[in-house]
């Protein structure tokens, strides 16, 4: 009876783990760190920017600030100006993964 309600019980904090990490699904390191006014440090997207790439890794639905950021420019549309602006991440270009539409 005790390794059935531990097992139980397992199984569910393994499902809330699951499930919390799909909610905490956000933009990409690269797009927050430029909205905090940053180079992202992760060692991977380092290394591909510097080949003007974006990172296989983190980006892999790279969004039109990603793709700038990899170039070593601004994005060029006027919301996500405006959001770097406020120190913010333009959600319309930028939504949280839990968001995005099929393709």
């Amino acid at each position: 009876m005790k390794l059935t309600k531990t097992l139980t019980g397992l199984a569910f904090a393994v499902a809330l783990m699951v499930g919390a990490s799909a909610v905490l699904a956000d933009q990409s390191c690269c797009v927050k760190a430029k909205a905090a006014g940053k180079d992202c440090s992760h060692k991977c997207c380092v290394e591909a920017h510097k080949d003007h790439k974006t990172c296989e890794k983190c980006q892999k639905d790279a969004t039109c600030c990603d793709k700038a950021i990899a170039q070593g420019k601004e994005c060029t549309h006027k919301c996500c100006a405006e959001a770097t602006k406020e120190h913010k991440v333009c959600e319309k270009c930028n939504p949280k993964k839990e968001e995005k539409k099929d393709k």
